[in-house]
């Protein structure tokens, strides 16, 4: 009231208060003002407080993450090692093994040895017996040559006998390489000698043939001589009947020209005259239709020649149409006859109106305007005769109406009653085919997350990855696409094309084992599934398939049992074991879960292959030059 202003900051302006108002209200104004500051002081505090929580928080987010890659690098780490230990176990077992034969060996290779020491020390003596038995044989001989002893002889003459050795064996190769030239230029020479021989022989036929074919040649120039100058002949004779086909062709040119004219002029006259004709048809059925109008409805009408009641009620086309005068007329003209046909439509033709009852205006007035008058007055008279008298066709026409009104309904309801029917088979063969679908799609949605949580998981992350599907079309699935999304532990949601080359493969293999889960094959072969897998993915789908790898032995046992009880019963011609089998191979039904399988792997990693059951070798037999095959059952050296 007194002008003050509240403003929404809490302050009080304008206003004509005393002194103590002012007071009171910029008393008000400071303690708001440092409550506000206290408060603004407090919220920036706690402001840097929760930035440096922050800050702390993202660097242990980034510990956190570098301690994941570290343990996922050491987990590796530790597989490689593992398998580098057992890589290094069956070394160390197999050098133990040649280190056994090795000592096993030694006392053998010391007394072979030995044996050999002694062999060259009998040599020795051998030797030595010899030379002391063959020097007073060769003493002469020694004596002559002017050395000691026969070593000494030999010593000489050994380096000499071995360069004549090798000497003469020179000569030899050299001597069996130029027989061999020798061979060969003898053979050239024998083939080059045979070819000549062979080409003289060519020479002299084709010498011969030579000759009779320039006899022949003679003889053929003669007689074509003769056929030059009859052809001479001929072509004079020809030039002569050429000029007087020329003159022929001219003639014949001319005649068809006028043969044409007068065609032309015949297919215009026969033109007129079936348009004629068309006319004539038409003005005779119209004055058919009217005389037999005018018989129908009892109007008298004056007549020169012939009565109504020879005239037919029927509609119809005589013998004698106006074409068909035409073409009588045209058959007339081709047989030169003029002889003139009586034709009539319906008898019409036979009546002739009398027309001296109408005005003298009518009568020489213009026929399209006393048309005209006359359908004027016909139109106002019926109009007139229809509101006093009631059609007398009405009832007939009403129940035709009827009758075929009933045979559209009929129809009409059967054409209704095999639509629902359509319509019924339709919706149930849909519904069958979305059930089905939808059976599939519920089943697989469900066992594609088990499978790729099986594959992903590890440790570190026991809950694994996510893998679920998606209908493109929920209404009509089966018309559109499934869209199928993996997201591997720790890794934000992409699409199945940014994913890497073994992220796929993991997805891939979930997706079969979930389809396996539906519809149970006996048997998987993987050929190389591997490839783009680490080792920490290998050993995941290696356990993965230890663990659903169906073993047939307890089966087959069972099986066993119950054929030795059909057998005892005789109450079936099948045995059970094979009853059981066929169930096995064959389900009908899908499973509600998992299902064990064989599996075949086909893999070059030794950390997929080591934890089989058994392996299967193919290797290259160099002696045999063929492939060779060995197997290896690993359950005996599970223990």
């Amino acid at each position: 009231m007194d002008g003050s202003v509240i403003h929404r900051s809490g302050l009080i302006t304008g206003g004509v208060g005393n002194r103590g108002q002012r007071g009171k209200t910029q008393t008000w104004e400071a303690v708001a003002v440092d409550n506000l500051r206290k408060a603004r002081d407090r919220l920036a505090e706690e402001l840097q407080t929760i930035a440096r929580e922050r800050r702390k928080l993202a660097k242990e987010e980034a510990v956190t993450t570098r301690l994941t890659g570290l343990q996922t690098k050491h987990r590796i780490s530790r597989e490689a090692l593992d398998a580098l230990g057992r890589k290094l176990q069956g070394l160390a077992t197999e050098r133990k093994h040649i280190e056994v034969k090795i000592a096993e060996c030694r006392p053998v290779v010391a007394q072979t040895t030995a044996e050999l020491e002694q062999a060259k020390d009998v040599r020795e003596q051998a030797n030595a017996r010899i030379y002391v038995i063959a020097q007073p044989i060769f003493a002469d001989f020694c004596q002559r040559l002017g050395i000691p002893n026969l070593e000494a002889f030999e010593r000489q003459l050994l380096p000499a006998t071995e360069a004549a050795e090798e000497r003469r064996l020179q000569f030899r190769t050299q001597l069996s390489r130029l027989d061999s030239q020798l061979l060969f230029e003898q053979q050239q020479l024998d083939e080059a000698t045979s070819k000549l021989d062979k080409l003289v022989q060519a020479q002299q036929s084709t010498t011969a043939s030579l000759e009779s074919l320039r006899a022949e040649l003679s003889r053929e120039q003669a007689e074509m001589a003769g056929f030059v100058a009859q052809i001479e002949g001929l072509r004079r004779e020809l030039a002569t009947l050429t000029t007087k086909y020329g003159d022929a062709t001219e003639d014949v040119q001319a005649a068809q020209h006028t043969l044409e004219q007068g065609q032309k002029d015949l297919d215009t006259m026969n033109k007129d005259l079936r348009a004629r004709a068309t006319e004539m048809d038409r003005a005779l059925a119209e004055k058919a239709a009217v005389l037999r109008k005018c018989k129908i409805e009892d109007i008298p009408l004056p007549l020169l020649r012939g009565s109504l009641q020879a005239l037919p009620l029927e509609a119809g086309v005589g013998a004698g149409s106006g074409s068909q005068l035409a073409e009588s007329y045209l058959s007339q003209l081709s047989l030169g006859d003029t002889q003139s046909s009586s034709m009539s439509i319906d008898g019409a033709d036979d009546i002739a109106p009398d027309y001296s009852t109408l005005p003298q205006t009518d009568r020489t007035g213009a026929p399209g305007t006393v048309e005209q008058k006359y359908i004027a007055d016909v139109a106002r008279l019926t109009a007139e005769i229809d509101a006093l008298n009631p059609n007398p066709h009405a009832r007939e026409r009403l129940e035709s109406a009827r009758a075929r009104l009933h045979e559209i309904e009929v129809e009409h309801n059967a054409a209704r009653q095999e639509a629902r029917e359509s319509k019924s088979t339709f919706q149930a063969v849909r519904k069958r085919r979305h059930d089905i679908f939808m059976r599939c799609y519920n089943h697989l949605a469900t066992a594609i997350d088990h499978a790729y949580k099986a594959l992903t998981q590890s440790p570190l992350f026991p809950l694994g990855g996510t893998a679920y599907l998606a209908l493109e079309d929920p209404e009509s699935p089966y018309l559109a696409g499934v869209k199928y999304h993996a997201m591997p532990p720790l890794k934000r949601f992409r699409d199945m094309d940014q994913l890497s080359g073994g992220e796929k493969t993991v997805a891939a293999l979930a997706l079969l084992f979930s389809l396996q889960t539906f519809r149970p094959a006996p048997f998987f072969v993987l050929d190389e599934v591997d490839a783009a897998l680490d080792l920490a993915n290998v050993a995941k789908l290696a356990n993965f398939l230890r663990e659903n790898a169906r073993s047939y032995e307890d089966e087959d046992a069972e099986a066993d049992q119950a054929d030795q009880v059909a057998d005892e019963a005789m109450t079936s011609h099948y045995s059970l074991r094979q009853s059981a089998r066929i169930k096995r191979n064959a389900p009908e039904e899908a499973p509600t879960g998992g299902s064990a399988s064989q599996f075949i792997v086909i893999s070059l990693k030794q950390a997929l292959f080591e934890r089989a059951q058994s392996l299967v070798g193919i290797y290259r037999d160099q002696a045999q030059n063929s492939s060779q095959v060995l197997t290896l059952d690993l359950d005996q050296f599970s223990s």
